[in-house]
């Protein structure tokens, strides 16, 4: 091979800048491309991660919301069966109406003192003494009992009544209710006594 050839010279020339041209594209163009392309997959693959774990923390979200709205109809559920202490005067209204119903005679109604029940409750004890049939006692029994407040009755004793022995009995109870503290400190209602004649 004849290198003072200029055949040769030029191909030789053309190889050289072929070579050169291609290490130019690989260094400037091909390298950082391939190197941008690397990072981009793996920012794509961080991010999809990173979406997967959003999609999660928003499933978890909509679970903690529907927990959430279960516990407050619950509470409020919880507040219609435990009044307030100043809802103490519509709950013995209810009591009475529930006796009114059952067509017994109220002979006392006295509202205990306030005792702490719980952390979050107190007790409230009223006195009642009714008059009238077996079966109307016991329809004012179960008429407390449906109230949408508790109530629970203990210490039930029943005699004859003086009135008339033969048809009507003398119920002596004790209707105890719950209500939510307020403020933490027990209520200071004064109690009063109610005789029906």
């Amino acid at each position: 091979m004849n290198f003072k050839d200029p055949k040769i010279q030029i191909t030789i020339g053309l190889a050289v800048l072929t070579v050169a041209l291609l290490a130019l594209f690989w260094k400037f163009s091909w390298q950082p491309s391939a190197q941008r392309i690397a990072q981009l997959r793996a920012d794509e693959s961080r991010l999809r991660t990173e979406l997967d774990q959003v999609r999660a923390a928003v499933a978890g979200l909509q679970k903690l919301e529907q927990d959430y709205k279960i516990l407050e109809k619950k509470w409020a559920q919880a507040q219609k069966l435990l009044p307030t202490d100043k809802e103490i005067p519509v709950l013995l209204k209810q009591i009475t109406n529930a006796g009114i119903e059952a067509q017994v005679r109220f002979s006392s109604f006295k509202p205990g003192p306030a005792a702490n029940a719980t952390a979050l409750s107190q007790s409230i004890p009223v006195t009642i003494t009714v008059i009238g049939t077996y079966q109307q006692i016991a329809m004012f029994l179960k008429n407390m009992g449906d109230l949408p407040r508790i109530v629970i009755s203990s210490g039930l004793r029943l005699v004859p009544s003086s009135e008339d022995p033969n048809r009507h009995i003398k119920a002596d109870l004790t209707a105890t209710t719950y209500v939510f503290k307020s403020g933490g400190a027990p209520s200071a209602q004064p109690t009063t006594t109610r005789r029906v004649q």
